[in-house]
C-alpha cells in the first residue's frame, strides 16, 4: 500500500510541478509572471529514471555521480514546434538554460529546473502570449521586449477555416498559463493547439475550459501554420458557445480603415468591448493612403516593453499597416512608435473584474498610459474617461501609439474587518472516514486561480470540486462520493503559489 501511495504522489507531483513557479513581480500579481525564477545555465550528465510511466530527468553538474537538479521538460508528449531540440538520453552530456523553481517544489530534495533551452536549441519559451501566438515560438525568453518587432500582424494567413473536431484534451501546465491541445486520434500526442484566449476569459454561456483527459467536440476556426501544430480558435465546446466567431472574422479582429468612413471598427478578438474607430478624414485630405489595415491585440503584460514598475493589469499593441504590408508603428524597428492622423482615433478599453482582483488593483486610481518613443516614457492620457460602472476607459486622440497600458498607482487595501489568511492551507477533511459526504476546507492568502481535485489510487481524477479564480479567504466545499467505491482517495489543491495532497477514506 505504501509503495502505491508513494508512486501516486510522485506522479501527482510530476503532473503539477510547474504550478508553484509563479510569485510576485513589480507591478501586480504573479501567477502570470515568472520573474521569481532565477535563470541558470547548467552543464552536466543526464540520468533518466524510467521506472515511472513518466520519465524523470536528473542532472549531475559536478561529475561526482550525484544528481544536483531535476529537469522539467513538460508533458511526456511535448516537443517543440520550431526547433530540432529533443529530450536527452541517459548518460548524455548537455547544457541547459532554465528557470529554477522555488524550494517548495523540490523533487527528492533536488531543485527543479524548468527547461528553456537544451544544447543551444529552444525547448520552450515560457513567456509567449499564447492567446495571440499561432503555435510557433516567436521569441525566446522575452527577447520581444529587446528587439520590439511586435506581435501585431497584417492581413496574410489569418483567415480561419471552420472545422468540427472531436478528441481528448491534453493540458500542459508546465509554464505560466495552461496550454490546451486536442488529441484527435487518441494516440496520446497533440494534433491541434486550442486557442481559448487569455487566462481571464470565460463566456457567460456556462462553457468551461476542459480538464486533462476530457473527451470533447470543438467547433472552431483552424489557422494553417508553417511550423508545428495547426491552431484552432475555439468557438464552441461540447455544444456551448465559447466565443462569438464574428469577433474573429476574416482577419482575427483586425480590419480595414477607409478614408472618410467613421464606422470602420477593429476589436480585440477576445473582448468585443475593446475597440478602435477612426474619424472621417484621418488620411489628411489624401496625404496618406486611402486605406490602412489596423489591428488591436491584447498582450500578456510581460510582453510589453518597459513594463517594469508600471503595475500593469491589461495592455495592448496597436498595429497600423500600410498598403505595402509594413507596420507604420514600428519605425526603424524601434519600440512603440506613434503615428499622427488628420482625425481622432476613438478608443474604448474594457477590463474584467477578474483582472482587477488578480492584480490587486485599486479601482479608484486607474489610468491609461501610452508609450511615448520621443521621451521614452509612459505618458498618462489626461482626457481619458473612466467609467467604473461599465469597466470601460474611453478617449480620443489624433496621435495613436503602438502600446497602451491600463494601470493604477496602488494596490487594493485590505479592509480592517476583512479576515485574510496569513498563508495557504489545506485542512484534513472531516469527517474522515466518511459516508458518503465529507467537508474540505482550504485557505488562500491572496486572490488566485485554484483547483481542488480528488483522485483514486491509480491517479485518475474522479471529481473536480473547485476550478476557478477566487479572492483571498477561507473556503469549505462538500465532496459527495456516493457514486464511488469504498477505499482510499486523495485530494489535492493546486494554486500558483501552493499545492499539497492529502488522503481521505470512504467507507460505505
Amino acid at each position: 500500500m505504501k509503495k502505491h501511495i508513494n508512486r501516486f504522489l510522485m506522479l501527482m507531483l510530476l503532473s503539477v510541478v510547474s504550478l508553484s513557479a509563479q510569485g510576485m513581480r513589480s507591478g501586480g500579481m504573479g501567477f502570470m509572471f515568472p520573474d521569481t525564477l532565477a535563470q541558470l545555465t547548467l552543464t552536466g550528465k543526464v540520468t533518466v529514471d524510467t521506472s515511472f510511466p513518466i520519465p524523470i530527468y536528473y542532472l549531475d553538474v559536478n561529475g561526482d555521480s550525484k544528481n544536483e537538479y531535476y529537469l522539467n521538460f513538460g508533458p511526456i508528449w511535448y516537443s517543440p514546434d520550431n526547433s530540432t531540440a529533443v529530450r536527452p538520453k541517459n548518460g548524455d552530456q548537455i547544457t541547459v538554460i532554465g528557470g529554477k523553481m522555488n524550494s517548495s517544489m523540490n523533487l527528492n530534495g533536488l531543485p527543479m529546473i524548468i527547461v528553456y533551452q537544451i544544447n543551444g536549441n529552444i525547448w520552450r519559451d515560457p513567456f509567449d502570449p499564447m492567446w495571440n501566438d499561432f503555435g510557433n515560438n516567436t521569441h525566446m525568453m522575452g527577447q520581444h521586449a529587446g528587439n520590439c518587432m511586435g506581435y501585431a500582424f497584417g492581413t496574410s494567413g489569418t483567415t480561419p477555416q471552420n472545422v468540427t473536431l472531436s478528441g481528448t484534451i491534453l493540458v500542459d501546465t508546465t509554464y505560466f498559463m495552461n496550454l490546451y491541445y486536442l488529441d484527435e486520434n487518441k494516440d496520446g500526442k497533440p494534433d491541434y493547439f486550442l486557442n481559448f484566449g487569455p487566462w481571464w476569459y470565460e463566456p457567460n454561456t456556462g462553457a468551461k475550459r476542459p480538464n486533462n483527459g476530457d473527451n470533447v467536440t470543438i467547433i472552431g476556426g483552424k489557422l494553417q501554420t508553417t511550423n508545428g501544430l495547426n491552431v484552432v480558435i475555439v468557438y464552441q465546446i461540447n455544444g456551448k458557445v465559447w466565443r462569438d466567431s464574428t469577433l474573429i472574422g476574416k482577419y482575427f479582429g483586425g480590419g480595414w480603415m477607409r478614408k472618410n468612413n467613421s464606422t470602420d471598427k477593429v476589436t480585440n478578438p477576445f473582448d468585443e468591448k475593446d475597440f478602435m474607430m477612426m474619424g472621417s478624414g484621418w488620411n489628411m485630405g489624401g496625404m496618406m493612403s486611402d486605406s490602412i489595415f489596423a489591428r488591436m491585440l491584447e498582450l500578456n503584460p510581460y510582453n510589453i516593453p518597459n513594463s517594469k514598475g508600471q503595475n500593469i493589469f491589461k495592455c495592448y499593441e496597436i498595429g497600423i499597416f500600410n498598403s505595402n504590408g509594413s507596420n507604420g508603428m514600428m519605425q526603424n524597428s524601434g519600440c512603440g512608435g506613434m503615428m499622427n492622423f488628420g482625425a481622432n482615433g476613438n478608443f474604448q478599453f474594457h477590463f474584467d473584474d477578474k483582472q482587477i482582483q488578480a492584480y490587486g488593483i485599486d479601482r479608484n486610481s486607474l489610468k491609461v498610459k501610452y508609450w511615448n518613443n520621443q521621451t521614452n516614457k509612459w505618458t498618462v492620457i489626461s482626457n481619458a474617461v473612466i467609467n467604473l460602472s461599465t469597466n470601460t476607459i474611453t478617449f480620443s486622440n489624433s496621435q495613436i501609439a503602438s502600446y497602451y497600458i491600463l494601470t493604477s498607482d496602488k494596490v487594493t487595501a485590505v479592509e480592517d474587518h476583512a479576515t485574510v489568511p496569513a498563508s495557504y492551507s489545506l485542512e484534513q477533511n472531516y469527517p474522515n472516514p466518511f459516508n458518503p459526504t465529507t467537508n474540505i476546507k482550504f485557505s488562500l492568502p491572496m486572490s488566485s486561480n485554484v483547483k481542488l481535485i480528488v483522485y483514486d489510487m491509480l491517479g485518475k481524477s474522479v471529481a473536480t470540486l473547485v476550478n476557478e479564480f477566487k479572492p483571498a479567504g477561507t473556503y469549505e466545499v462538500k465532496f459527495n462520493a456516493s457514486n464511488l467505491s469504498s477505499g482510499i482517495y486523495f485530494y489535492r489543491i493546486i494554486t500558483p503559489g501552493f499545492s499539497i495532497t492529502k488522503k481521505l477514506l470512504f467507507m460505505k
